[in-house]
This record gives structure tokens, sequence and C-alpha cells, in this order.
């Protein structure tokens, strides 16, 4: 097996009828098969990728030019023997798995679905008949078929979307969108091994996409096989270092299949790549209370917060694309907490404006606009919505929180506060809101009543992050800076744009201490977070102060 474009080409030779595996090539693919077997024995990964490769080329093909492919495949770069198992094994799923069995056979359209709408809204009927009347139109036209089952997937009719995104995959084999949003209906109703089957398509069709990596093994880990997803998510993880949700797939993976060393060090850097997504903390602090390590469980269940359930983001241009489609008021609300959450404001006022459209009297997202048009700095556009959101929800604590919020940001502070005092009329038991009093009552110059709202919002969520650092600076105006160290050591997790400013304050409160040493290391770790975080005037008078603490005290 030296000579790669004559060991193919007398492969091919031996069974010459069967070029693509559309066309049957199982003969082919199982001589590989062997021999990617044999040089897994005698370890020779750069054999293997070889014959990986060679399965991609067959997969690939179509038209019959296989001197040509083979030679494009001779032409790579040679393999290095230190090739990674984990991403060797992947490419063999990949390349294998269109022609073994792993992924959908090719099947019969069957007819479109029959649709019953009267029970829908008007809006969602009109919708439904485009798209129907479109597919009925071009009946093997596989985007009009893919389409339909789009439009039918989103607005919940999803038994009808199957038959519609099976139509497609017939009329288009060899595009991934179509098993992709199959594998995501299945998996919606809970038939994970059907989902893994097309999800694992996908990745054959589309091997970079770590949006469909990531589902692929959520298929196979919800379908109990945990060893399995675990491979999946470890290409995942090599391909896409940076993807949170491949790293929260790995480690549920190892947590699953008894790894709970493997399990840690995934949950540790997804926290890294997504602090702020509670699902992961919660799944840590489950694990540390299974190892034994109580505090840890504890001080990641403070960091989860009360409601905080997210999972980590993860970039999936086809299911934005489903979601998209639909127009209803609830829909359009989803869409803008989803855009929000993902850091687009603008275009999550967009969702919102359009849910409140279609109905003026929807009350949430005329909160939503509330808090998004303040930190927009559209004042003027909060303060309307507001007053009509006032009109239909006025005992909201939501709506009164995100007012309170705006008039601190215009320092109107007598207001501010008192819109503070009704939410916690309402909702007493909100820490944030506690908190949020206590900083403007701190601004007005009401220190002691300042202060005993920040205890009290340590007292109702310990890991409260702002109420543990401005707690920290009154205790530091007492001289009471021990105490302090220990407020502000609850403030540096998890790692966001609020980190510099909190190991800031730490440091400084070392310095007071003249405990030099650790007020540099923290003192150094604000200037590097600042920096990477681009606060560039907090990173110049970092500089500045530590340049300065180097002055003062050098030999």
């Amino acid at each position: 097996a030296n000579g790669r474009t004559e060991w193919v080409e007398n492969e091919m030779r031996r069974n010459p009828t069967s070029q693509t595996c559309g066309g049957g090539a199982i003969g082919v693919v199982q001589r590989f098969t062997r021999l990617s077997g044999y040089f897994m024995t005698i370890g020779s990964p750069k054999k293997l990728i070889e014959v990986t490769l060679l399965l991609e080329v067959i997969n690939e093909g179509s038209e019959p030019k296989w001197g040509e492919r083979t030679s494009r495949i001779a032409a790579r770069p040679p393999m290095r023997n230190r090739a990674s198992p984990t991403l060797v094994a992947a490419c063999l799923v990949a390349a294998l798995g269109a022609c073994q069995g792993g992924t959908a056979e090719p099947e019969s359209p069957p007819p479109l679905p029959s649709l019953q709408l009267e029970a829908m809204a008007p809006s969602v009927q009109a919708a439904l008949r485009r798209a129907e009347a479109r597919a009925s139109g071009d009946p093997q036209g596989p985007d009009a078929n893919g389409a339909f089952g789009m439009v039918l997937h989103a607005y919940g009719l999803r038994d009808e979307s199957i038959a519609c995104y099976r139509r497609a995959t017939a009329f288009a084999p060899r595009d991934w969108r179509w098993p992709y949003y199959l594998g995501a209906v299945y998996a919606e109703l809970g038939r994970y091994r059907d989902a893994t089957l097309y999800f694992r398509t996908a990745v054959s069709l589309q091997p970079s996409s770590v949006a469909a990596r990531v589902r692929l093994g959520d298929s196979m880990l919800r379908d109990g096989r945990a060893h399995e997803s675990r491979t999946v998510f470890e290409t995942a993880v090599e391909l896409h270092p940076s993807s949170a949700a491949s790293h929260y797939g790995l480690g549920r993976a190892c947590d699953a299949d008894g790894d709970s060393i493997g399990a840690l060090r995934a949950y540790m850097r997804t926290v890294e790549l997504a602090p702020d997504a509670g699902a992961v903390r919660y799944s840590l602090a489950i694990l540390y209370e299974r190892l034994g390590r109580r505090s840890d469980a504890a001080r990641q269940m403070e960091l989860v917060g009360k409601q905080n359930r997210l999972e980590p983001p993860i970039s999936d241009p086809l299911m934005t694309a489903l979601l998209g489609l639909r127009t209803d008021k609830h829909a359009l609300l989803q869409e803008g907490l989803r855009i929000e959450r993902a850091g687009s404001l603008a275009e999550a006022v967009r969702a919102y404006e359009k849910a409140v459209e279609l109905d003026d009297s929807y009350t949430q997202p005329r909160i939503n606009l509330v808090a998004a048009f303040g930190k927009l700095k559209r004042f003027e556009d909060a303060e309307g919505q507001y007053e009509r959101a006032l009109e239909l929800a006025p005992d909201s604590a939501e709506l009164h929180v995100n007012w309170g919020t705006v008039l601190t940001e215009l320092n109107r502070l007598t207001e501010a506060a008192a819109s503070f005092r009704r939410a916690l009329e309402i909702n007493p038991h909100a820490a944030s809101t506690h908190a949020d009093l206590g900083l403007v009552l701190d601004r007005s110059g009401k220190t002691a009543e300042a202060t005993a709202h920040f205890r009290i919002a340590l007292e109702k969520e310990p890991g409260h992050r702002s109420a543990n650092f401005h707690l920290a600076r009154h205790l530091i105006r007492e001289s009471r800076v021990e105490e302090a160290i220990g407020y502000l050591l609850r403030t540096l997790e998890p790692v966001d744009d609020r980190t510099p400013t909190y190991l800031y304050g730490l440091s400084d409160a070392y310095l007071r201490l003249k405990r030099l040493d650790d007020a540099v290391i923290y003192l150094r770790r604000a200037l590097e977070l600042a920096n990477e975080m681009g606060q560039s005037h907090l990173a110049r008078d970092l500089e500045r102060d530590l340049l300065a603490i180097q002055a003062a005290h050098s030999p």
C-alpha cells in the first residue's frame, strides 16, 4: 500500500462498476475497511488516514474520474505519524457512514402531507398554504419540498414535516440540510435512534459543521450510547476547540461513561468559554458533590443563579433559519430573547417590536424593550414602552426593575430608588433588586441603608457579584480590609467584562494590607483581561498603577 494512486486504482479495477456509495461500492468500501482495521491494529495512523481520505473520495464522487481524484489525494502533503486517533476515528465515521448502514439509506419519496389547519391562526394558515402551494407546483424540487418541511416544522407540525424532509432528501441526497432537519425533528420527538441516523448522514455530508457533530453526540448520549457519543464530542473539540457546546457535550458524555476526571476537565473548560451558562455550572456542582468536594459544589450552585439553566450557545445557522420562519407573537418574543442572549441587542429589539405590532396588549416584549432601549441609550423610547407596559401590568416587578435601571443611567436617583422599592414590594426575595437599590442609595449618600440592602442580597444569594463587590467597598472605607477581601474573592467568577474591575478592587485591598506580591498578581491579571476585552481606559489606569507600585518598591 505504499503507492496511494496505484493502490486505489487497483482496488477500483477489482470492482469497476461500483464507483460511488450511491451506486453501491460496498465491495470497495469493505476492502478499505479491512485495510483500515489492519493499519489500526499495527499502529499506523499515517496509512489509516490515507485509507480514510480514499473513502472520502469514494463518498463524494458522482462522476467516474478516479485517476483525477486519486492524483489529488496523492498530491496531499505526507501524513505525520502522530495523528490524533480521535480525529482518525471521526474521519472514518464520516467517510464510512453512508456506505455501512450508519447513515440513512436512500428511500422513495413519500407523498406530500395533507394538512388540517382549521384550528390555527389565519396568519399561520396563510404561511403554510403558501409553502404547500410551492411544493405542489414543484413536486420534485428539493428546495420547495424542504422549505415546506421547514414551515411545518417551525409551527410544530413535526410528523408532516418529516414527509417533506424525506422528499427533499430523496431528490437531493447530497444536500446535508435535509437529513440535518430530519435529525432535529426526530430528536424533538424523542426518537434518538432515528435522530442519530440522520445527524450522522449530515456529518458525513458536511464534516465542518460543529452543530451537526454536537447534535449527533447529544442524540447518541440520549440514546444511551455514552461511549460512542464521547468519541463524537472528542472530535468536535479537536475540530472546534473554542466551541463551548462541544466541550459541554464531552463533559456530559464522560460523566455518563464513568470518567469523572474527564468530565471535570471538560466542564471546567466549558466554564471558561461560557461562564454564564448555568447548566454547565449545575452539572459541575453535581459532579463535585459526587466526588465529595462539597464546598466546590456549593460554590458552583451559588454561581448558577436561581433560574439560569442555559446551556452553552452554539452557532447553528440551519436552526436559526427555521426559527425565523415563525411570525406569531410568542415565537417573535422567544426569537428576541435568543438573539439578545447572543449579544445582538439591536436585532432583538426588532423582534420585540414585531411582537408588539402583532398584539399591542402583549406585555412581555414591552417590558424587554424598556431594558433594551435603556442599554441602547434610547431613553425616550424606553419611557414610552414603560408607560404603556405600566397600563398593562402595573404589578410586574421586572418592569419596575427595568425602569429603575434606566432611571439610574439617567442619574434620576430618587425616582430610581422608588422604582426598585416598588419592585421589592411585589417580590421582596429578589437579590438583584436589593443590590440595585443598594447601589442607588450608595450613590445618594445613604451608606448605612445601602449596606443593609447589600447584606440582604447576599443572604438571599451569597454569590451575587455586585453585592459582594459593593459591600467590600464599604468595609474598606471602614478599614475592615481583611473582611472585605473575603467578599472580593467571591467576585472573580465567572470571567466577564466586569472581572477586570473586580480584580482591580482586590489588588487595591491587598495593597492596603502591604501584601505587595498578591497586589501585583491580581493587578497584572486585571490588566491582561482588560486588554483582552478592549477596555482601553481601564487598562491604562491599571498599567499606571502597576508601574507606580513597581517603582515605589524596587530595590
